[in-house]
């Protein structure tokens, strides 16, 4: 049965027009299923997923969770006591401008009795105390104090080498004495740059390393080799003569 000349124009329309069909549909899954930087996938010759190699964001490699050594409570007057603790950024190329944190402090039948958050930066690889000051629990005693720093840091790599200051606690003299035990401390910067917005802590042990008290204070600046005398100060005497000060200064390091 011959087919007629119109029949044979509507198949060859149809034909087309699948063929449109079918091209298109090619088109949209290969854009679909193309490498990105933003399919959560290591492909297209990255370095990790959806970092390194042609991707923009760099890659951070293996991340390790900020340490904390110790937390304590230390009192400075009734009903109200300063929260400290020994904190390590373990990560030796990544920081992080900004990271909450909280303290929580529990009384001897472990109720939370007082919740003071805060913020703070971690440069790479460094030890520090995170200091809350002047923390009021009523009439309840701490018996403990933890910290919880937040989850999912947003860390940052370090691109390249920033010049770090080069400050050094030169010579310390405590006295214990009243009314107030001083720790006086010259700091040295050997930089050849001003040092601003310098935070300086001190942390007494006794003959087992374990922390009788801290103090922090500020430093606006430090200049090019220059130094400054910090002085710590504490509530009362101790009934034992501290055996040793450990001193930590930070600046954020940009």
């Amino acid at each position: 049965m011959a087919i007629s000349w119109t029949a044979k124009k509507q198949m060859i329309f149809l034909a087309i027009f699948l063929l449109v069909i079918v091209i298109v549909i090619a088109i949209v899954f290969a854009k679909a299923t193309r490498p990105t930087c933003f399919d959560a996938k290591q492909n297209q010759k990255e370095e990790g997923i959806d970092c390194g190699g042609p991707c923009p964001k760099k890659c951070l490699g293996e991340i390790k969770e900020p340490i904390v050594f110790w937390s304590k409570v230390f009192k400075i007057g009734e009903g109200r006591y300063d929260a400290v603790s020994l904190v390590q950024n373990p990560n030796i190329f990544l920081f992080v401008p900004s990271v909450k944190y909280q303290f929580k402090l529990y009384d001897r039948n472990n109720i939370l009795i007082a919740v003071r958050e805060g913020k703070t930066f971690f440069n790479s690889g460094e030890t520090f105390p995170i200091f809350g000051a002047n923390i009021d629990v009523g009439s309840r005693l701490p018996e403990r104090v933890f910290i919880e720093i937040e989850k999912n840091i947003q860390w940052e790599r370090l691109d390249k080498e920033r010049e770090k200051p080069q400050l050094v606690v030169s010579k310390k003299d405590f006295f214990n004495t009243e009314p107030f035990p001083r720790l006086f401390a010259a700091i040295a910067n050997k930089s050849i740059f001003n040092v601003d917005n310098v935070s300086a802590a001190a942390i007494l042990y006794d003959k087992d390393k374990n922390a009788k008290g801290v103090s922090v204070t500020r430093i606006d600046v430090i200049p090019a080799g220059g130094s400054y005398e910090a002085v710590f100060t504490w509530p009362a005497p101790f009934s034992e003569e501290p055996a040793l000060s450990e001193i930590f200064l930070r600046t954020e390091i940009k």
